[in-house]
């Protein structure tokens, strides 16, 4: 009896060994959803201003010689820029991501919002699958490394933007 049973214990401990452990791997999306947030009136004023100005030098010029350069367009919005690129926040995002061994499958979406100081600003989760993944995620967005903005603008006077991405978590 305590021979079948040693053997039962056996077989139980090599059956539990054998079972496959599931690795799980990460995907970073694209950037979604970019807008740029309104100016709030202060900062209409200042921009109204700054606009006003780039129009009066272009007529004064006009007037004076005619052979001016019209560049009023490239004073208009202009999204904010990782510094290195997007496609560098992302591998940057994705190589110091940590997948932990008890973090859920699933999608862990939240909008980031680019302050006007070349940062950062916020982080807000939109969806997320454990705590687990959430703290990771938070840590990272803390990091130096993906804090390093260049602030969208409307007539070079710094603005607010946000986007959304998500980071999916699957079974390998």
């Amino acid at each position: 009896m305590k021979k079948i049973i040693l053997i039962l214990m056996l077989l139980s401990f090599l059956f539990g060994c054998g079972s496959r452990r599931v690795s799980l791997v990460h995907y970073i999306s694209t950037l979604e959803h970019i807008k740029i947030l309104p100016p709030t009136p202060e900062e209409r004023k200042v921009i109204d201003s700054l606009k006003s100005v780039a129009w009066a030098t272009l007529e004064k010029c006009q007037q004076e010689n005619g052979n001016c350069i019209d560049d009023i367009e490239r004073f208009g919005p202009t999204e904010a820029a990782f510094k290195g690129g997007i496609n560098n926040f992302r591998k940057i995002l994705f190589e110091n991501f940590k997948v932990q061994t008890n973090a859920e499958k699933g999608e862990n979406r939240l909008r980031v919002t680019v302050g006007k100081e070349n940062t950062i600003e916020k982080i807000d989760f939109l969806s997320y699958t454990d705590d687990v993944s959430r703290k990771e995620i938070e840590r990272l967005f803390q990091s130096n490394e993906l804090n390093n903005w260049y602030s969208a603008k409307i007539y070079r006077y710094p603005v607010k933007q946000e986007f959304e991405i998500s980071i999916s978590i699957e079974e390998n």
